[in-house]
C-alpha cells in the first residue's frame, strides 16, 4: 500500500532554461524510506480532481525527511504548469514511494546510459549505494545533453568522481553532447568529461580500449521510452544479456 506524504515546497532552483530542482520537506508522514531507483506520484489538482504524474526522487535515501526531484517544465503539461507556478511554502501532496527500478547487489560494474532528467534516478542510486563499501562499486554514466549550456550537476558529479573508496571502486562519467560541434567552449581542464555525440557512440568509444565491459558489467538505461528502447536495442545487438539491461521508460 503506497504511503500519503504531506511536504512543504522549502525551495526550488532553476538548472538550466527548462528545467528545475525541486526541494520537498515532508509534513506529514515525517519519514520516507524508499529504493534508489524508486518514484513518487504528484498529485496535482486539476477541474476532475487530483491526478498522479510520476516523478523519480533525485536525493539519497539517507535523507529521510526530505526529498528531491528533477523536473523538465513541458510547455502546456498539466503536471509542469502546476509546478511552474508552485511558490515555495506550498504544501504539496505526493504518495509512494513506488517503482522496481534500483541497483543489483553484486560486484559487477554498473554503466549508466541516461539521457536529460533521466538522470533524476541515478544520481539518488550512486548518492545512496556508493555508500556501501564492502560493494567494491565501480561505476560508468553516460549522460546524454543535447548543450554545453543546458548540462547541470557538473559540480557535483566531479567531487563524486574524486571519491575513492578503493583501487577496484570509483566513478567515472561521461557527458555527451549531441547537439554540439566542438568541445572548444569548454575549460581545458574540463574537456576531459564530455564527449560529441550520442549516448551509445560515447560507450562504443570507450569500448575500443575496454570491450570486456559488455560482458563484466550490468546496464542501467533511464530516459525517454524511443530513446531506452534505442539504447536497449544498442545492446542486445552487441550480445548483452537482456538479464543484465536494466531500464526505466518515461
Amino acid at each position: 500500500m503506497l504511503n500519503t506524504y504531506k511536504t512543504i515546497l522549502s525551495h526550488k532552483t532553476q538548472l538550466n532554461s527548462n528545467t528545475y530542482l525541486y526541494h520537498f520537506d515532508l509534513i506529514e508522514s515525517k519519514e520516507i524510506i524508499f529504493k534508489p531507483g524508486q518514484y513518487v506520484m504528484l498529485k496535482v489538482p486539476s477541474i476532475n480532481g487530483l491526478v498522479s504524474r510520476l516523478y523519480s526522487i533525485a536525493s539519497s535515501n539517507a535523507i529521510k525527511n526530505s526529498f528531491e526531484l528533477i523536473v523538465e517544465i513541458v510547455p502546456g503539461g498539466l503536471a509542469s504548469n502546476y509546478l511552474f507556478s508552485l511558490k515555495e511554502n506550498t504544501e504539496v501532496i505526493f504518495q509512494g514511494p513506488a517503482g522496481m527500478f534500483g541497483l543489483k547487489k553484486n560486484e559487477r560494474t554498473k554503466v549508466f546510459m541516461v539521457t536529460g532528467t533521466g538522470i533524476a534516478p541515478i544520481i539518488s542510486i550512486i548518492k545512496s549505494e556508493f555508500r556501501i563499501k564492502n560493494l567494491e562499486l565501480r561505476i560508468n554514466l553516460f549522460w546524454g545533453m543535447k548543450n554545453y549550456k543546458d548540462v547541470y550537476l557538473f559540480n557535483e558529479l566531479k567531487k563524486l568522481a574524486t571519491i575513492v573508496i578503493s583501487a577496484k571502486a570509483g566513478i567515472q562519467f561521461k557527458i555527451c553532447l549531441s547537439r554540439e560541434q566542438t568541445l572548444d567552449m569548454i575549460p581545458e581542464l574540463e574537456k576531459k568529461y564530455f564527449e560529441l555525440g550520442y549516448v551509445d557512440s560515447c560507450l562504443d568509444k570507450l569500448l575500443t580500449t575496454d570491450y570486456s565491459l559488455l560482458t563484466s558489467s550490468d546496464f542501467y538505461l533511464c530516459g525517454g521510452r524511443q530513446i531506452v528502447e534505442s539504447l536497449r536495442q544498442f545492446l542486445v545487438a552487441k550480445n548483452v544479456p537482456k538479464e543484465n539491461i536494466i531500464f526505466e521508460k518515461f
